[in-house]
């Protein structure tokens, strides 16, 4: 008896261990998660794309990706990533308005671990000089 329920304790642990690694489970990787534009002239082009991965095991879906106020722009893919392959999210900041910057961009994915990663970009805008007469 003491053998019988040994055996079947170890094939059910063994098959539990087998069933954990088939869990499928896409997993963002981004190369940077903070980008700094540095000093900008006022109404100038401000653009970055952070490059991502999909280091998982299942394709990777972006589901969203907003930005903390109007002034930036997120661009995302929209088709699914699969394992071992990269992409990117564009990201576009308006810069008519003079000063220092920091905004955030969330992107929601389907990685079950980190379901929102936060981006970062942040700068000054400068007003372009003035031409003497």
């Amino acid at each position: 008896m003491k053998k019988a329920l040994t055996i079947v304790s170890i094939i059910f642990v063994v098959s539990l261990h087998i069933k954990a690694q088939e869990v499928q489970n896409p997993k963002i990787l981004f190369e940077e998660t903070v980008f700094d534009f540095g000093t900008i002239m006022q109404n100038s082009k401000a653009e970055h794309v952070f490059h991502f991965s999909n280091a998982g095991n299942a394709p990777l879906l972006i589901a969203k990706a907003f930005s903390s106020c109007g002034c930036i722009v997120p661009e995302w893919p929209k088709e699914p990533i699969v394992p071992n392959s990269k992409s990117s999210i564009k990201v576009k900041y308006n810069t008519s308005k003079i000063g220092h910057f920091t905004k955030v961009i969330v992107v929601k994915s389907t990685d079950v671990e980190s379901p929102k990663t936060v981006l970062r970009i942040n700068g000054k805008v400068v007003a372009p000089p003035k031409d003497k007469e």
